[in-house]
Formats: structure tokens, C-alpha cells, sequence
């Protein structure tokens, strides 16, 4: 096919796609993918659309599109529903959680890669089989484990092995951002973007008399620039979509993130508030996502195979 001439090969090739089964596995795969593209896309836009419907339309009229739309009509929505849901101060709440998840995620994970790449001390490589360990346990079977150590941080317990109340850390965002920070993803994608540094590099900086740490921020991090951009821009997404984790810690309505604001108004007012309106307040929490993946796509993209190869 001549519209695959000059780019790179993949599954199939330019000899594999002259041939009959070339073509109709190509066209098999085409298939496939504009099925899943409906899937993913549907949804979004019928949201789209149901929230500047009425509610009688919603629930009156099976139409896809609106009866009404006009630029007026639009602005009206959208002003009604911020005003009914009232999410700014959510909005507020999320920005700085998702900063706080940007930090915690970069310097906790990226201190741990540090430490299991570049610190050959005893009892490293069974830390990293722990960590890679965690990656395959549902995270479920952690939920209830990492609660009770949130009510009684770090771990403590009295003379009668009862849990204790001192170092209750719910109702703040300290449970969140410790969350961030143990990533086991993220932690072994730094640990492999530091094995392709030159140890030689390292000790240099020693030589020179750097510390660990001044090492890390002012070597290790700028040459690992891209997995920083990378896991930053996770970090963001996450506190722009993640509901649960905040539903479950923040017990103070005025804390809450917007995914989770949502979530209790669904949740508790499913009377009292329309579902055209509610469609408008999942509009309002997708926009930082979808603003985020808009302006870092490449970044995004290019971040898997991060890691993936040494040297």
C-alpha cells in the first residue's frame, strides 16, 4: 500500500501487506481498533451532549443529540451547574493534592530507584523483589492494611497490641500523597533509567565531594529528565481521576477533591440533583485530564518504552 511507504515497519510489513492475507489482516486490525476507538469515544461524547439537554428531554426523548443547542443556551448550562454543584473549592483541594503527588512521586520514587540502582548494599536486590512483588497484588487486599496504618502512623501500638490514635493521619492529604509516593512503577522505572548512568558518574561526583543527595537532585534527576516529565505528569492525571483514595481518607466535605465531591453528590443528593447537571460536573473534572494529556501527549506517549531498554 503506498500510504505505508517511508514508515517504519510494525506487525506487518510493506511485502506482507501486497499479499491477500496481508490485507485482510490488516484490514482485520483496522476493524478491531475503530471498534474500540467507538467504544472509548461514545460514552464521552453522549456525556457531552446529555448535559446540555433538559431533564425532561433525559429522561422523555431517546435522541442522541440535543433538541435545543445555541452559544446562550450552553453558557446557561454551564453556569447553572457550577453554580448547583459548587466545585470550586474542590477544584482548589485537587491542585494541591496534585502537586503534592508530583513531589511525593518524584523524589520519593526517584530516591528509591537511586538507592536500588546505585546503592549495592546487602539486602537491595531482595527490596527490589519486593517491590516488583507488590506490583502483583490486587490492589484490594492492600486496602484495609493501608488504612488501619493511616489511622495509627507509623505503625504504633501500645503495651496491649491495640492500635493506637497519636498519629491519626485521616481527614489530611498526607495519606494521598504517601500513596503517590509508593509506586512501584514508578520506582522501577527510575531504578532502570539510573542503571543506563554510568556508576563511574557517581563516584566522580563523591570525588568531588557531593552528597547522596546532592547527587541525586543535581546529577541524577536532569539527566533522568523525560522519566521526571513522565511520572509528573501521571501524578497530575491520577489526582484529576482518582475518587477512591480521597473518598476513603478526607472525612471533611470542605477537603474533598473533585472526583470525590462528585462522587458524595451522586452519592447522597441523587434527588435533589438533575443528571443532565451532574453529566456538566464530570465535564468540569475531565477538562484538567484531557488539558493535560492535550499539552504532554508526546510526553505521555513517549514514556512508556521508558526505561524498557539499557545502555
Amino acid at each position: 500500500m503506498k500510504r505505508f511507504s517511508g514508515k517504519q515497519p510494525g506487525i506487518l510489513n510493506q511485502i506482507d501487506l501486497k499479499s491477500f492475507k496481508g490485507k485482510l489482516l490488516y484490514w482485520i486490525f483496522f476493524g478491531v481498533l475503530v471498534i474500540a476507538a467507538l467504544c472509548t469515544v461514545l460514552p464521552a461524547v453522549w456525556m457531552v451532549l446529555s448535559a446540555f439537554k433538559s431533564t425532561q428531554e433525559m429522561y422523555s426523548s431517546a435522541a442522541f443529540l440535543p433538541k435545543e443547542f445555541s452559544p446562550s443556551y450552553a453558557w446557561e448550562r454551564i453556569t447553572v451547574a457550577w453554580k448547583d454543584l459548587a466545585l470550586g473549592r474542590s477544584m482548589i483541594n485537587t491542585f494541591i493534592v496534585s502537586l503534592g503527588n508530583v513531589v511525593a512521586s518524584v523524589f520519593v520514587c526517584g530516591l528509591a530507584g537511586f538507592i536500588l540502582s546505585k546503592f549495592r548494599v546487602p539486602g537491595t536486590k531482595l527490596i527490589f523483589v519486593m517491590v516488583v512483588w507488590t506490583m502483583m497484588m490486587p490492589a484490594i487486599i492492600r486496602t484495609v492494611p493501608t488504612y488501619m496504618s493511616y489511622i495509627s502512623f507509623p505503625f504504633v501500638i501500645d503495651d496491649k497490641l491495640s492500635i493506637g490514635t497519636n498519629y491519626n493521619i485521616l481527614d489530611t492529604y498526607w495519606p494521598i500523597w504517601l500513596t503517590a509516593g509508593a509506586n512501584s512503577f514508578e520506582i522501577i522505572l527510575f531504578k532502570n533509567n539510573f542503571d543506563a548512568i554510568p556508576t563511574s558518574l557517581v563516584e566522580s561526583a563523591k570525588l568531588d565531594g557531593c552528597s547522596n543527595f546532592k547527587i541525586f537532585y543535581k546529577i541524577m534527576l536532569p539527566i533522568a529528565m523525560p522519566v521526571v516529565v513522565y511520572v509528573a505528569i501521571g501524578a497530575l492525571s491520577v489526582a484529576w481521576s482518582d475518587y477512591f483514595t480521597p473518598y476513603l481518607v478526607l472525612k471533611d466535605a470542605a477537603k474533598m477533591t473533585t472526583p470525590a465531591r462528585l462522587f458524595m453528590l451522586k452519592d447522597s443528593s441523587a434527588a435533589s440533583i438533575p443528571t443532565n447537571v451532574y453529566m456538566m460536573g464530570l465535564i468540569f473534572a475531565s477538562i484538567p485530564s484531557l488539558l493535560i494529556f492535550c499539552l504532554f501527549q508526546k510526553h505521555i506517549v513517549g514514556g512508556i518504552s521508558l526505561g524498557a531498554v539499557k545502555g
